[in-house]
């Protein structure tokens, strides 16, 4: 019912049945008429929470008080929602309700109450109790279902370690178990590497940026920094790998790693020169000016003079790149006056005198943009990976964790509530497992548009009944995740048709930046024409240079519908750094063929 998209004048005549039947004392159609207007969930709010007061009090007079509960957590009307989760069938609920009202030591004590010590470890984090967080965090290390999951070992060593250091800075066994996480860690995001599941290997390498953030051991930023880069890089995120590069550099600098910093640079400068990207003559000259302080440093601190010697070289090749001579005559300049052997200085000086008279080249070199300059706000996997895992894929937990959450739109949480309530609905049925039911949650759960729904969908692709998977690949199009790949990759080879059909249906929705690389990935793996031409679809909608780059070799080396799916794919393509890519491969291009359609689609981009 969520989302049916009535019109106005089909909602006004529901809404009038709807109080008709309640005047009329007739609570089970009453109730049935506001669950389908709740199910409306576009509509303004005054008027929808209007509705969803009375079917609360529908609820109430049904004795059907969990249901009643969720609708006044949505509200915000914690004290009615918590004496309608009164009992002990309620005290997830009620944990829910605190932590809503941000009362967490309350929900922690709810939590470890019904077994749930991940959710109860968390809340007592937000408490700021660590002493009992760390407590949690250690039992928890205890759980042999942990021996099967590193990851998530990992990630309860982390938490465990950083609570006894947020008590004790000095904790020997705190800094021991980041060392086990660290560990655990490199490992794992190596298995996942190896296995194809680079979105996970990143998520563990961001863990590692915040163990070197927290403990201050640049090693493990920069093993961090460089392995997102890398996974960045090959995803084809031009700009994300440059905003990391932004972030390790600053930090870097922070921390005075002045030859780690100049290095970065001209990696950033290479990096945006093969890129096509206008940055690299700005990183080249904040290159030169970080090894020139690097030299300085070096001087300063009597280390050995090859050092200085070449962070002054290093310098000047950047400062000449970028046609800063003037800066290249200073640096030889100073190079002639260090403790370096006669025969070198004399050698610069007589270099130096070259540059005497030399043009200055300077052209305008634009700086990669303030507004993408911001420091990332990482996420708390750390939390939330464990979260996800410690509620195994429950679709109904899952959508009671969002209900009264203000960080999602009211949009989110009125479908979060609406999926809550049908499945009070089947319980009141007893239907609750049954196909039907699931195909339903299955698509409600899509709707959230929520990375958090991608475990329950993952969970109901395993559904014996065809039906129910179709839902669950059907659902992965609201869900722009590179996790969503993993599950229509499987769909794709799925034994029945229409949940192939599906898989192929999702797959033409899913197109993002992140999505690049698995896009590529099915085009190559899969033998199915049709797969592969969607696939190609998707490509050319994301919209960037790499696209476009991958859409032009496919042009040229498929033949057939292929070929043609491609040129589709380039003409939806609007993005004008293509053109010149376009004018350099019509030249060198000798099929007649293609050259026809190069030449038709660089005119269509001229306009």
């Amino acid at each position: 019912m969520a989302g049916s998209g009535r019109g106005f004048a089909s909602i006004e005549s529901l809404q009038a049945a709807a109080e008709g039947f309640l005047a009329q004392g007739r609570l089970r159609d009453a109730e049935l008429s506001f669950r389908e207007l709740a199910g409306q969930t576009q509509i303004i709010d005054y008027q929808y929470d209007d509705w969803l007061r009375r079917l609360a009090d529908i609820y109430g007079q049904l004795n059907r008080m969990e249901e009643a509960g969720w609708i006044y957590l949505y509200l915000h009307y914690f004290d009615k929602a918590q004496e309608a989760f009164m009992g002990e069938p309620g005290r997830v609920a009620r944990a829910r309700v605190a932590e809503v009202e941000k009362a967490y030591p309350v929900a922690a004590g709810l939590y470890e109450e019904v077994e749930m010590p991940v959710h109860a470890a968390v809340a007592r984090e937000r408490a700021q109790d660590y002493v009992e967080a760390g407590v949690l965090w250690e039992s928890l290390l205890r759980d042999s279902r942990l021996k099967d999951n590193p990851y998530e070992e990992a990630l309860t060593y982390f938490n465990y370690g950083s609570a006894l250091l947020a008590t004790d800075k000095k904790s020997a066994t705190g800094k021991r178990a980041l060392v086990d996480c660290q560990r655990i860690l490199e490992q794992v995001a190596d298995d996942f590497e190896s296995a194809g599941q680079r979105a996970r290997a990143f998520d563990c390498y961001q863990i590692l940026v915040k163990l070197g953030k927290d403990s201050g051991q640049y090693e493990n930023l920069a093993e961090g920094y460089l392995n997102s880069i890398r996974v960045l890089k090959d995803d084809g995120l031009k700009f994300y790998v440059l905003q990391y590069y932004e972030d390790f550099i600053a930090l870097s600098l922070e921390r005075g790693e002045l030859h780690a910093a100049s290095t970065l640079y001209q990696e950033a400068a290479d990096f945006s020169s093969k890129s096509g990207l206008p940055y690299s003559k700005d990183y080249q000259a904040k290159a030169a000016m970080a090894w020139t302080r690097c030299a300085e440093r070096y001087l300063e601190e009597e280390a050995p003079i090859e050092l200085a010697e070449n962070a002054y070289l290093a310098a000047i090749s950047c400062y000449s790149s970028v046609g800063d001579y003037k800066h290249v005559r200073a640096l030889f300049v100073s190079l002639s006056t260090i403790e370096l052997s006669e025969k070198k200085c004399d050698r610069y000086r007589k270099i130096a005198g070259q540059y005497e008279n030399a043009a200055i080249a300077v052209g305008e070199a634009p700086g990669f943009p303030d507004y993408l300059k911001q420091q990332h706000a990482y996420a708390d996997i750390w939390f939330a990976d464990l979260l996800e895992w410690e509620l195994d894929g429950n679709a109904k937990q899952v959508a009671m964790s969002v209900i009264g959450d203000l960080r999602y739109p009211d949009s989110i949480r009125r479908k979060a509530l609406v999926l809550v309530l049908t499945l009070g609905d089947a319980e009141v049925r007893g239907a609750q497992r049954d196909a039907e039911t699931l195909t339903i949650v299955a698509e409600q759960l899509g709707e959230l548009q929520s990375y958090s729904a991608l475990r329950p969908l993952e969970e109901l692709f395993e559904h014996d009944d065809p039906g129910v998977r179709r839902a669950a690949v059907r659902a992965l199009r609201f869900l722009f995740f590179k996790r969503s790949f993993g599950l229509i990759r499987k769909a794709l080879i799925d034994s029945d048709e229409n949940v192939r059909m599906s898989a192929v249906e999702a797959l033409r929705g899913l197109h993002f930046p992140h999505a690049f690389n698995p896009l590529v990935g099915i085009y190559r793996e899969s033998e199915v024409p049709t797969v592969r031409a969607v696939a190609l679809e998707s490509i050319g909608k994301i919209q960037s240079i790499e696209a476009g780059e991958y859409l032009l070799s496919v042009l040229r080396q498929e033949e057939g519908e292929l070929r043609s799916a491609a040129a589709r794919a380039l003409r939806a393509l609007d993005n004008a750094d293509l053109l010149p890519i376009l004018r350099q491969y019509f030249q060198f291009e000798t099929n007649p063929e293609v050259r026809a359609i190069l030449e038709s689609l660089q005119n269509e981009m001229r306009g």
